[in-house]
């Protein structure tokens, strides 16, 4: 009979905590909407890289090569972006060519890939072939466009001239260019 009771205790405790735990699966339809939003917003995908180099090639021609200390690819609903510190080396290629065209030191950048905009901070230097330098604390590059443009202070050097400036707007060669705001040396022979 002891035996009999203890069976009959023990089903009776094993149905209650199996109901006990169906009843805690079935969320209300709220719960559950609440839990999909928190997941979706945190659907944020990161990875990072020391040492990192990219290399952008377009229909078989290298476009550019990028070497920096370290990498940060960021990915969520809305965008992607690349966050790299330095110090950075970027070699341009023309394009048509392939040819080098120039090169850009910085401190920092910041690559939106979608659009193909590098956003570049602090200590930035772009030198091209024929031997032109700007200098600037930012520069945005819009590689698609070719057109490079700050609203901050450069200099501009070709020598033998030095020109400096509040503002800048041209090419990766700095071929094509245009200074706002400024004065410098220029040497006429």
């Amino acid at each position: 009979m002891n035996r009999l009771h203890l069976t009959h205790i023990t089903f009776i405790f094993c149905t209650a905590i199996s109901v006990a735990l169906i009843s805690c699966q079935d969320l209300s339809e709220f719960d559950t909407q609440q839990i999909d939003q928190v997941l979706q917003a945190d659907k944020i995908g990161s990875s990072e890289s020391w040492g990192f180099r990219l290399n952008l090639m377009d229909e078989g021609r290298k476009v550019l090569d990028l070497e920096a200390s370290y990498a940060k690819f960021v990915e969520n609903n809305e965008e992607s972006f690349t966050e790299i510190s330095g110090p950075i080396l970027i070699t341009i290629y023309d394009e048509a060519t392939g040819e080098l065209q120039s090169t850009i030191t910085c401190d920092s950048a910041l690559y939106r890939s979608s659009v193909g905009v590098f956003e570049m901070y602090y200590d930035v230097e772009i030198n091209t072939m024929e031997e032109k330098i700007l200098r600037s604390d930012y520069l945005k590059w819009q590689r698609f466009q070719d057109r490079m443009s700050t609203p901050l202070f450069v200099t501009f050097i070709a020598p033998p001239d030095s020109i400096s400036a509040l503002g800048f707007e041209g090419n990766t060669d700095l071929s094509e260019y245009t200074l706002n705001e400024g004065g410098g040396t220029v040497v006429i022979d």
